[in-house]
């Protein structure tokens, strides 16, 4: 039964989990924010803001002045509609507020909105951080914490132990070493080498030290994820803190291109893509273990990435509509309008496809087949 695959989240679990969906609606609301305000700024009319992708049901629909406000129950994206988007549209062809007939830099600012909004959005979120909690270190504190537990019926659930409980000591063998990482893989390597035997594990709870009997299964594995507690280094100087949010996020966008590189020569498999399913889990994860920081940081790289990923030369992302306005400056008149419409939908299907394949994915890595 599905029960039996995971444990029954906490009452703090499901808090984290919605404070990470909240974050995510943020980001999405925001972009397309930034495409409404620019739009409207510049001339445009607006039919529709979305929330969420017009397919299923519309849970929440509502007309304010000229512009319908809508929430689909498909909730992973957005979209602001103007009138070329319908072809019925009683809007005359020649109108000035259509979005074909706006200038060529009105269409651009309108198309560029978004991915500057998250941009921007992203760096300050992290500056805020930085700022006020620090900027985190490559260290942790020596400490070997009990960051989830996978499933009701692994051994540790077995055993007794929780969340947040720190392992002192594994078969009596005290866990030490010079850092985190050392010490995680002393406590998994004293589990392998007791395999299918009781052994006594004594923790930390809530200041009290506890001992619990636990078996390690056949292939010395309890079913836990180890977690660290993450440390800071405090920051004063707000100029300090703007070079390394600017630093720390410049990394980011270097690693994203990385990652496509090793996705296309395919050294990264497609099973290793994370959608929204697993990225709230893991947020979720992070603010549990170590604060509602780590999962306002986790918001401000994603913040960035959907920037990035927007701009990417891709037939349905702002990126593709930007490309075909850059083409129009260059040729001095738009692109076949039949051509680009195909080009879009067919992009559009694309991304489809992929957003049923992450969504499947993560589900299985998430739900069924945990990654430990």
């Amino acid at each position: 039964m599905f029960y039996e695959m995971m444990a029954i989240p906490d009452l703090s679990r499901i808090g984290s989990i919605l404070t990470m969906l909240i974050f995510i609606s943020v980001l999405i609301i925001a972009h397309e924010m930034g495409h409404f305000l620019v739009a409207r700024r510049c001339g445009i009319k607006v039919e529709r803001f979305g929330f969420g992708l017009p397919f299923g049901p519309t849970l929440w629909s509502k007309k304010i002045g000229d512009v319908e406000y809508c929430i689909h129950a498909c909730l992973f994206g957005g979209y602001v509609a103007f009138p070329d988007d319908d072809p019925e549209n009683p809007l005359p062809p020649e109108s000035p507020e259509r979005f074909e007939n706006a200038s060529l830099g009105a269409r651009l600012a309108v198309m560029l909105a978004g991915v500057t909004v998250n941009a921007i959005l992203g760096w300050v979120l992290l500056f805020f951080v930085f700022m006020n909690w620090g900027y985190p270190t490559t260290e942790a504190e020596k400490k070997v914490l009990v960051g989830d537990v996978l499933s009701a019926s692994a051994p540790a659930a077995l055993a007794g132990l929780e969340k947040g409980d720190e392992i002192k000591q594994v078969a009596n063998v005290t866990v030490a070493g010079k850092n985190y990482e050392s010490m995680a893989k002393q406590v998994q390597g004293l589990f392998k080498a007791y395999k299918n035997q009781q052994i006594p594990l004594l923790v930390q709870r809530k200041g009290k030290v506890e001992t619990l009997q636990i078996t390690p299964n056949a292939e010395g594995r309890v079913g836990i994820k180890l977690a660290a507690i993450q440390k800071y280094d405090p920051i004063s100087d707000p100029l300090d803190g703007a070079s390394r949010t600017t630093s720390f996020l410049g990394n980011v966008i270097e690693k994203q291109f990385e990652a496509f590189g090793k996705l296309f020569s395919g050294k990264m498999a497609l099973n290793e893509l994370a959608g929204p399913i697993r990225i709230v889990d893991q947020g979720a994860e992070l603010i549990n273990q170590n604060g509602i920081q780590t999962g306002l940081m986790l918001t401000s790289i994603i913040s960035i990435i959907l920037a990035v990923m927007n701009l990417l030369p891709i037939p349905a992302l702002d990126g593709g509509h930007v490309f075909f306005l850059l083409i129009e400056a260059l040729k001095g008149s738009p692109v076949n309008q039949n051509f680009r419409e195909k080009v879009t939908q067919l992009g559009f299907l694309g991304m489809l496809a992929l957003i049923g394949f992450i969504l499947i994915n993560d589900v299985n890595n998430t739900f069924i087949n945990p990654i430990k």
